[in-house]
């Protein structure tokens, strides 16, 4: 796509899977079960689009997708990153909203769940014009709250 925005390798999982924010961590495992490695291994070769995102001098800070899902023209898009993308905010908020075109260019609608404990994914998803539809009390496999967002084209 761009020199910010590239398209994942195994490597670049190898490099930002233990490097992970904290509350990526919580909510992968809260969400699956499963640590991030084998969720993002299992995103890189069944999603549809996987990028990770690069800072202004190259670093790797994040990844983002969107994998298929069951319904027609609905895709559920995702984003981790390291602490690192704190240093390069406004780089990142720049390219968020291009970045997510991208992603959703096969898709009408864009949707996931994210853990009601996370405050800054909230905002961001907010701020990237995701509604929210629902509050789940119990869901994934720790049974936590999480809230389900949409954004349709």
């Amino acid at each position: 796509m761009d020199k910010l925005l590239t398209p994942t390798t195994f490597d670049d999982i190898d490099y930002i899977a233990p490097r992970l924010r904290k509350a990526d961590i919580k909510e992968c495992r809260a969400a699956l079960g499963q640590e991030p490695l084998t969720v993002l291994y299992t995103s890189l070769t069944q999603g549809d689009i996987t990028l990770t995102m690069r800072s202004p001098d190259g670093g790797r800070v994040g990844l983002c997708g969107v994998a298929p899902s069951p319904w027609d023209d609905a895709g559920a898009v995702w984003m981790t990153a390291t602490d690192d993308i704190y240093q390069h905010q406004m780089a990142f908020l720049r390219r968020s909203k291009d970045a997510l075109e991208y992603l959703a260019q096969d898709y009408r609608l864009l949707f996931n769940y994210v853990d009601a404990r996370n405050s800054a994914h909230i905002k961001w998803l907010k701020w990237m014009g995701f509604t929210f539809i629902n509050k789940h009390m119990k869901y994934g496999v720790e049974q936590r709250p999480f809230y389900e967002f949409v954004r349709i084209k």
